[in-house]
């Protein structure tokens, strides 16, 4: 069973990209969790196949993050009903980084990771595993990044290690980067993946096989580590089996697991178009929940409202609209009714809801400038709508939400759409 050990403060801030600046003309950040907790360690050794592998062991330790038809659902004119994945945000640590004077390979390698279709969990538990373990690999795209080549944080940061200047961090820990990676600047050299509303996808990511997580110089083996999960989501139970639907794990050939309700993976995915992303306030003690780098919480998407003290707003991620140099105005609204995909024309964007009187309520709310600015390294864009209260007796109830970006610098009124997302209301 994978086991957790305590993450050390992250280390700097690295983008594995030849020109960063280039690379994030519009990457938007779509987090789905209140921030990492707890590293976690799988099979001793890791169970596995070596990095680049193709396949890669679908009967290995692996973890993943499913996007179901609820957030995947937008109309682009380029690419239709399509999101494009264009780079990761993540963590990279390792329980041994090796000495200043030693090669690159003693540095960790990243995880090998596909995108690719999502059904149904084979457990019948009500959530989204990847399709591979009912169907086998049919659609994948396999994701290989190597070995990072980073050096060890002790050299780079001699204070986080004990004692300061050694080559290990204090008994017990982990150190290493947390990493903003970019595919490429231009339509096309991302992933696209299908996003009519219905289908769902999965980003897997496959522990490197070999891989001990005892003994050794610093106590922990020598184990590369990117599964940063948080531990305390409090997510609405939409199944009635306390299971996060949205993502799960295999320890060598257990088979797939889903996560429980209170987990989720910090890993994510940026994209190249504009995202709708739901923050919220279960109203159980931890307030708006938020990730560390953005986004909100699970309770964003499944939110239970039987505190009677719960909220719900929204975050527009559009880099290319806050660094376009236009006054962009995003605006938001929740309806009582989604419209199927491609939606309604509308300003040169396509909307997804139907604009009700909860639409119209919540977009008067939900509305403000697209602003530039750096939620943990980077440049990001976004706008921040206000807490709406959402009363106890709206359990039942699903929201459809989508966002538009406003811009007057064409010489006329025009609109960019988000994709759309749904918002469970759970008692």
């Amino acid at each position: 069973m994978r086991t957790a050990t305590r993450v050390l403060g992250v280390l700097g801030a690295l983008a594995v990209t030849a020109s960063f600046a280039n690379a994030q003309v519009n990457s938007n950040d779509s987090p789905r969790n209140n921030g990492g907790d707890v590293v976690f360690i799988y099979s001793s050794p890791s169970s596995g196949f070596s990095v680049g592998t193709n396949p890669p062991d679908l009967n290995g330790d692996l973890y993943w993050r499913a996007m179901d038809g609820g957030m995947m659902n937008d109309f682009d004119a380029l690419i239709g009903s399509s999101m494009e994945v264009d780079g990761m945000y993540e963590s990279l640590f390792d329980t041994h980084w090796g000495t200043a004077s030693s090669p690159a390979s003693s540095a960790p390698d990243f995880y090998d990771r596909t995108f690719g279709p999502a059904n149904a969990d084979s457990g019948g538990l009500g959530g989204l595993e990847p399709s591979f373990f009912t169907l086998g690999v049919t659609a994948e795209v396999l994701v290989s990044l190597g070995n990072s080549g980073f050096g060890n944080p002790c050299t780079v940061a001699p204070s986080l290690c004990s004692p300061s200047g050694g080559t290990c961090p204090p008994a017990g820990f982990v150190n290493g980067y947390l990493i903003d990676i970019g595919f490429g600047s231009t339509p096309g050299t991302g992933i696209v993946m299908p996003a009519d509303g219905v289908a769902g996808s999965a980003l897997t990511y496959f522990v490197t096989g070999g891989m001990t997580a005892s003994g050794g110089v610093c106590g922990l083996g020598d184990y590369g580590l990117q599964d940063i999960h948080s531990t305390d989501e409090s997510a609405g139970d939409t199944t009635g089996n306390l299971i996060n639907v949205n993502g799960g794990f295999q320890v060598a050939a257990s088979g797939p697991i889903m996560d429980a309700i209170s987990s989720m993976c910090e890993s994510h995915e940026t994209w190249r178009g504009n995202i709708c992303n739901m923050q919220a306030d279960s109203g159980v003690g931890l307030g708006v929940e938020i990730g560390d780098n953005g986004g909100g919480g699970t309770n964003g998407r499944r939110l239970s409202v039987g505190s009677g003290l719960a909220t719900l707003g929204v975050e527009i991620r559009d880099l290319g609209a806050a660094l376009s140099g236009c006054s962009i105005l995003g605006v938001a609204g929740a309806s009582l009714t989604g419209l199927p995909n491609p939606g309604i024309p509308a300003l040169g964007g396509n909307l997804l809801v139907l604009p009700d009187g909860v639409f119209n309520s919540t977009a008067g709310v939900w509305q403000g400038p697209i602003a530039a600015g750096a939620f943990v390294f980077t440049t990001e864009g976004s706008f921040t709508g206000a807490q709406v209260a959402i009363p106890a007796t709206a359990a039942g109830v699903t929201l459809f939400v989508q966002g538009l970006n406003l811009n007057v610098c064409s010489g006329g009124l025009g609109a960019d759409t988000t994709n759309a997302t749904t918002v469970t209301l759970t008692p």
